[in-house]
């Protein structure tokens, strides 16, 4: 019993530790102050700055230019992803699977800066045979966003397909159905779920990454940069910041809790049918 409200009471700090700044933060947007420390009023004078302010047109450009890339790179990473976790769950040597497993997690598990300094090197050297200008330097930033966000789609996708029953895959194609038939009409509805988390993981990380988007960026914003360029030398985020941020969190929390429902409502369904 003791041991039990220890363990609650440990997950209850992890919890207050992980979401207490956010939650802060959210609060801190319905007021005019500058400081955290200060509590000014409630109003919705962030929001309208955010809408309205002399910066907003930035914003917004950071903001087109954030969705794009995260868009574009979560759509790139989970094609990617589902094909090479489909890849790797049919491999039969447990040892090669280990093995291309474990390569999967290397970027995953490398420093941030290491991976931006090695995008910076390859672009640099692309970038002698190949010109691009204009928006076209948007693509530098979206492979590099795809290079870290597939392993994560890989990630999701994989529990999945060691859950789902590969006899059902082989009934479509006994009862006619091509490998490709088979393969969107049985595979991929079964996997959906795990598809979409890691479409939404992917586009979160995208949104969330600094420092390879600033090592990699040129001629235009996005919002993680932006924000530090905003924020970088002053003692306080300004307000329009902590309204956009608050936004952006309650969005992707709102996904993710559609997302995770999906699942729960689909099971029910299935076992009234069987009733």
């Amino acid at each position: 019993m003791v041991k039990k409200i220890i363990v609650k009471c440990l997950f209850a700090l992890v919890l207050v530790f992980l979401y207490l700044p956010i939650l802060w933060m959210i609060i801190f947007s319905f007021t005019n102050t500058p400081s955290f420390s200060s509590w000014g009023g409630f109003s919705f004078d962030a929001y309208k700055e955010l809408f309205t302010g002399r910066d907003s047109a930035a914003i917004f450009e950071a903001l087109r230019n954030t969705a794009i890339i995260g868009i574009s790179a979560s759509l790139i990473s989970t094609v990617l992803g589902t094909m090479a976790a489909i890849g790797i769950n049919s491999i039969r040597s447990k040892k090669a699977k280990a093995v291309i497993t474990s390569i999967n997690q290397i970027p995953m598990v490398n420093s941030e800066i290491v991976t931006a300094v090695s995008l910076v090197l390859l672009f640099g050297i692309l970038r002698t045979f190949i010109q691009l200008d204009g928006q076209v330097q948007m693509l530098n930033v979206i492979l590099a966003h795809v290079t870290f966000c597939t392993p994560y789609v890989i990630l999701n996708v994989l529990p999945r397909l060691r859950q789902s029953d590969n006899k059902i895959y082989e009934a479509a194609l006994d009862l006619g159905c091509t490998p490709t038939q088979a393969l969107w009409k049985v595979v991929i509805p079964d996997i959906l779920p795990g598809i979409l988390m890691g479409f939404v993981m992917s586009f979160t990380l995208s949104i969330d990454d600094f420092v390879i988007t600033q090592f990699n960026i040129d001629g235009f914003q996005t919002l993680s940069t932006l924000i530090y360029l905003k924020a970088h030398g002053k003692k306080s985020l300004p307000a329009s910041m902590r309204a956009l941020s608050s936004i952006i969190f309650v969005v992707i929390l709102g996904l993710m809790a559609l997302i995770n429902r999906k699942p729960k409502n689909k099971t029910s369904k299935q076992g009234a049918y069987k009733k």
